[in-house]
């Protein structure tokens, strides 16, 4: 946990210098000591208003969600933004099956704050996304497992901005 918080603080200084948001996952405790921006919950993560009251009411607060039925039992009083997935197959977390089209679209017409769809994203699929309308997107192996990084990361780029 020191270790943690040590390179939690050392990346909030470095990304507050360049003026950008620094959200740390899972650990509330570490997003209020290191003066991180905010926090993303998932689902087996402390409840919104638990984290509402460590971090303060200016904090932003993420929440992921994998149906629609999750959505509809939380108070999104307390959320800033919500993520969805996973939307395709993930080796992060291959025990999530991901979310059908049709709730994955019932999902988005429902939501009415920043929604990221997380999962599986790649620049072979990232087109079936932003049909749905979809213009926020989280990706890890997407990006890191491509042989030229930067390049992917231009495409990924000129793909969201025709479509945005």
């Amino acid at each position: 946990d020191r270790e943690t918080l040590e390179l939690a603080t050392e990346i909030a200084r470095v990304i507050h210098k360049r003026k950008k948001i620094f959200i740390v996952n899972n650990r509330t405790d570490i997003a209020s000591l290191a003066g991180a921006d905010g926090i993303h919950l998932g689902r087996n993560d402390i409840n919104t208003e638990a984290a509402r009251s460590i971090l303060g009411p200016h904090k932003i607060i993420g929440r992921t969600i994998h149906h629609l039925h999750e959505l509809k039992s939380l108070n999104r009083n307390n959320i800033d933004y919500f993520s969805v997935g996973p939307v395709f197959a993930t080796k992060t977390k291959p025990s999530l099956k991901p979310i059908s089209r049709n709730s994955l679209s019932k999902i988005v017409n429902s939501v009415n704050k920043p929604l990221f769809a997380i999962g599986g994203i790649n620049l072979r699929n990232l087109h079936l996304l932003l049909e749905k309308s979809i213009k926020n997107v989280s990706l890890c192996r997407g990006i890191i497992l491509e042989k030229d990084m930067n390049k992917t990361i231009k495409e990924l780029k000129k793909c969201l901005v025709a479509h945005s």
